[in-house]
């Protein structure tokens, strides 16, 4: 399958978790929002817009003070983004990452970057009349089969293959991937050193995205438990 440029980060996570097709299951809404979540945080904290730290054991989210320029608190760009930093900005006192995690999931952050995307082109916003509920919903799509399956074919490659060098947010979709529950799919039928190869990738990455990878599993790990609850 030939290659899709690298949209962004949150958009590639939520291809990953929220489609359902030939090669992996679609994952549930609360963990779909989780995974988005976390992929926006991973974004921003490596545009150096947020940072994670410990205090007293608690990994924390807080706004990087020299905002990766030196200069001081900027603004991102996008719209997305900005909406996020605002809300960590609002806040007296910096707040857990499991708090934000949970805050964006419950916000339906897989609404709002599928909307971004639909904007750019690479989903498709259709409304359908549902039969049972008796009401007008809305549904997003990939606008092309190579998008809806890119990202996923794409990890599946660095991972046949061992390449010695990919990037951070493919390192770190790596980690995410199995972090949400879907590690069948990702290692079907590859070599026994796939699992090892992603663990040594997720290792080398900055220690503010490995604490959000890690409250990720965690959080769906809870869900797993609770059923949801």
């Amino acid at each position: 399958m030939p290659d899709v440029p690298s949209t962004r980060l949150v958009y590639d996570a939520l291809l990953i978790t929220s489609l359902d097709d030939a090669y992996k299951p679609a994952t549930g809404p609360r963990v779909t929002g989780l995974g988005i979540g976390a992929a926006l945080l991973a974004e921003l904290v490596l545009s150096q817009h947020l940072t994670v730290w410990a205090a007293k054991g608690v990994d924390r989210v807080c706004i990087d003070p020299m905002g990766g320029t030196g200069e001081g608190y900027r603004p991102p760009d996008d719209s997305l983004a900005l909406w996020l930093v605002e809300h960590v900005r609002a806040e007296h006192a910096s707040l857990p990452v499991r708090d934000w995690l949970d805050f964006l999931s419950a916000s339906d952050v897989y609404t709002k970057t599928a909307e971004h995307m639909a904007m750019l082109g690479f989903m498709v916003r259709r409304e359908y009349r549902s039969r049972w509920r008796q009401r007008v919903e809305v549904g997003y799509e990939p606008s092309d089969p190579l998008i809806a399956n890119a990202v996923f074919s794409r990890l599946r490659r660095h991972l046949s293959l061992s390449e010695g060098s990919i990037s951070v947010e493919d390192a770190f979709l790596l980690a995410l991937t199995e972090a949400v529950g879907l590690s069948k799919p990702l290692y079907h039928q590859l070599p026994s050193g796939a699992r090892v190869y992603a663990g040594k990738r997720r290792q080398a990455l900055p220690a503010a995205l490995r604490a959000v990878l890690a409250h990720l599993a965690a959080s769906v790990a809870d869900i797993a438990i609770t059923g949801g609850r």
